[in-house]
């Protein structure tokens, strides 16, 4: 004879019943409100996305002009000690641009993020509540059957 899982579990289960609490409408209106939610979600995304984008690209270009101006710069001058002092004052004038660059990059990313972050709390904290209030309704349902 072969074991049989399944009849265990049949065994076990048989006789739960899961309460009825779905409503059809109910259902619709919650796929709705995720649908709402992953739509501005994705708006936030796709918006952030672009404005870092945009802003990776006015670095990028900044540093390819600065960089061009400042090798014509060190090959007209006269003076290997001047040349030396301007590729000096050039390199720290380029670290503190990227590094702000970098610094407004990631503070746009933490905006999206915290943006996208209360759109999902909230979301979430509504369908808690829902939940919540239907096993509330649906456990005062069930006493006054029993009644």
């Amino acid at each position: 004879m072969t074991y049989n899982a399944f009849a265990d579990w049949t065994k076990i289960f048989g006789d739960f019943k899961a309460p009825n609490v779905l409503d059809f409408n109910q259902f619709v209106s919650h796929c709705r409100r995720n649908a709402e939610a992953s739509a501005a979600v994705a708006q936030i995304t796709g918006s952030s996305l672009r404005e870092i984008a945009d802003r990776q690209l006015a670095l990028i270009r900044s540093n390819a002009e600065h960089s061009l101006k400042a090798s014509k710069e060190f090959v007209s001058q006269s003076s290997p000690e001047s040349a030396a002092s301007r590729q000096a004052d050039f390199a720290k004038n380029w670290l503190e641009y990227n590094v702000n660059g970098v610094r407004e990059i990631v503070e746009l990313g933490t905006r999206s993020a915290q943006e996208v972050f209360e759109v999902v709390n909230k979301h979430i904290s509504e369908q808690v509540k829902e939940f919540s209030d239907a096993a509330t309704s649906a456990q005062h349902h069930n006493k006054k059957k029993a009644a």
